[in-house]
């Protein structure tokens, strides 16, 4: 089984187009002059309900809290969500949209080594070829010699995408492999039977670190050359071919594990927890935020998981969001419950996932806390503290032996 065929999801890992839909959706609420606040993390969960209209409808409504659905209301989202794909159309064309890490570099390896490229997309065919053109310059379309997208788009059914691109793609899925940015659509692609790789969107929260649908999944691209490499520093040539090398010795293991890349390090999370053991510090959801502000204080910790009866994961809080609360909520914040303000959504790890590629989650995410779930069930949890003091005892370590071997070579 032979790699011939590299599949690159357009919207998601080609480049981060949520970014600019977020934008899009803030120009068009500021144009009709409703006060829409919406950060880049609260935006990111709404991808979850699918299409960009009922992402729209959901802010229209909330807005319009209290106003019963009439046909009016209606009218209102089909139009704020036709000037906002207007708008999102408009500046994939003006403004210049970054690559994804390492992705160019692996498009122009592949070309230079014969492979065929596919390019994904759920967006308009005409803002696919604008993000073409914006991402690759005014030949990009030329790069791939096959484009899949649909005028109207393809929305959230990533099974029709998927279809098409098995159909179109030229040759067998096992001698294909996909790039994907979200669970769900690797689900449709492994669902279409091609291997699948996942580099995680800052917009898809839903992406667990270790993928249940047998994707493996990373920050990004140059992960696969090594999970400390430095977003800011250029790959090489010699990075170029071992990105390719790397993307097809996964190919050929079916993209079961990563454990076969040479990778600078082997520390896993399971180390931390070895060190500083599995228990966790959780609350009950409906406990008030008093309670848990005198929990962070008696523990001396900065975060609690909320769990249900099973042990399963609901959601998690911290002190950021105990200071987000005040800033809201003001003088009601003490008497509000935790599942008002508990994250739900929990970005989690694995036992056997690496601490580089767990640190990367860390930074990317501005997160400091991951737990550590298997089959559902809450082993333990982790902090940036832990991750850091693990990497300083792990260097320190390694400069005692080199002193060590320093002083016996004299």
């Amino acid at each position: 089984m032979t790699l011939q065929v590299i599949i690159i999801r357009a919207d998601g890992a080609l480049a981060e187009t949520e970014d600019v839909r977020w934008r899009a959706f803030a120009q068009a609420f500021a144009e009709s002059d409703y006060a829409w606040s919406c950060d880049r993390e609260a935006f990111a969960l709404t991808t979850k309900m699918g299409s960009s209209e009922a992402r729209m409808a959901h802010y229209v409504r909330a807005l319009l809290r209290g106003r019963p659905e009439t046909e009016d209301v209606s009218l209102l989202i089909r139009a704020m969500h036709r000037r906002a794909s207007k708008i999102f159309g408009e500046m994939l064309r003006s403004s210049r949209v970054e690559p994804r890490p390492g992705v160019r570099d692996l498009i122009v390896t592949a070309r230079a080594e014969g492979f065929k490229l596919v390019l994904a997309s759920t967006l308009k065919r005409c803002d696919t070829e604008a993000l073409l053109e914006s991402v690759l310059g005014q030949r990009g379309r030329e790069v791939f010699d096959v484009v899949v997208a649909d005028e109207p788009g393809y929305g959230s059914d990533f099974e029709r995408l998927y279809a098409d691109v098995r159909e179109k793609a030229g040759t067998e899925s096992s001698h294909c492999i996909v790039v994907e940015a979200c669970h769900a659509g690797a689900q449709a692609a492994k669902a279409a039977e091609f291997p699948v790789i996942t580099t995680r969107s800052a917009f898809c929260r839903d992406t667990p670190v270790f993928s249940s649908v047998g994707a493996v999944v990373l920050e990004d691209l140059t992960n696969l050359i090594s999970p400390d490499h430095t977003l800011l520093d250029p790959l090489t040539a010699d990075d170029r071919v071992s990105l390719l090398s790397a993307l097809q010795r996964l190919h050929s293991g079916n993209c079961k594990a990563l454990a076969d890349l040479d990778w600078s390090h082997s520390m896993r999370v399971s180390d931390i927890l070895k060190a500083k053991g599995s228990a966790v510090k959780t609350i009950e959801r409906n406990a008030t935020m008093r309670a848990l502000a005198q929990s962070f204080r008696k523990e001396s910790i900065g975060a609690m998981l909320v769990l249900d009866a099973g042990g399963k994961l609901e959601g998690i809080i911290s002190e950021r969001d105990l200071a987000r609360g005040i800033d809201e909520f003001g003088t009601n914040l003490p008497e509000m419950r935790v599942s008002d303000l508990m994250t739900r959504n929990v970005v989690t790890c694995a036992p056997d996932d690496g601490v580089g590629m767990v640190a990367s989650v860390m930074t990317q995410r501005r997160i400091r806390h991951l737990p550590v779930v298997v089959d559902g069930v809450v082993v333990g949890l982790i902090s940036i503290g832990d991750v850091l003091k693990y990497r300083l005892d792990e260097v320190r370590l390694e400069a005692s032996v080199l002193r060590d071997v320093a002083r016996a070579r004299r």
